[in-house]
């Protein structure tokens, strides 16, 4: 009964926090990431959670904490984020940014209240078959994977956090939510 009362608040809790905090983030977000890409100063700053990462940050402090990117910048340079993405890319893929580090919409991991069923102990590699319901007090994330897709939705909760936390792992500064769905490629595949 606890892990369906569990499993139940995980659901309500995520969906409180899509249309409290998402739903406005991107009403509100969308038109000022437009502004912003187009006319805000940028600056080059060390990335907070990995200070030898360069990233490209707004030179408003307000406008940064809210829509930028602390982490990765308004603009990341990554190999599978091509070049024809742009910062709107980002912020559609990501509205909540810098606010995951927010009480209430993140917590910090902490190894003595986390707690999971499943038959994973941690989040696998792409194509390791199994799942996962991870909770930390009142944050519930659910993952699932099999050799074709995934889903993780709820918040980033980790079962591994009841063991260790990596130092490389940028949760340590809050576990913000997620709603991911991939697919994967197989070998070969044309």
């Amino acid at each position: 009964m606890k892990i369906v009362l569990i499993t139940v608040w995980g659901i309500v809790s995520f969906l409180l926090v899509e249309l409290l905090v998402f739903l406005p983030l991107y009403i509100l977000g969308i038109p000022l990431v437009w502004w912003a890409q187009r006319y805000a100063r940028k600056r080059v700053v060390p990335s907070a959670l990995y200070p030898e990462r360069s990233i490209l940050a707004y030179s408003n402090p307000i406008l940064d904490w809210w829509v930028g990117n602390a982490e990765d910048g308004v603009d990341p340079d990554f190999e599978w984020w091509d070049s024809k993405h742009t910062a709107m890319d980002w912020y559609l893929r990501n509205p909540v940014c810098n606010l995951r580090f927010v009480p209430i919409i993140s917590t910090n991991p902490d190894p003595s209240r986390v707690h999971h069923i499943g038959t994973l102990d941690e989040v696998p590699p792409q194509n390791c078959p199994g799942w996962f319901l991870c909770w930390q007090g009142g944050y519930v994330g659910f993952f699932y994977q099999n050799r074709s897709w995934g889903i993780w939705a709820g918040w980033k909760t980790n079962p591994r956090d009841a063991r260790y936390i990596p130092e490389d792992d940028y949760r340590r500064w809050g576990i913000g939510t997620v709603a991911q769905f991939w697919t994967i490629e197989k070998e070969g595949a044309v």
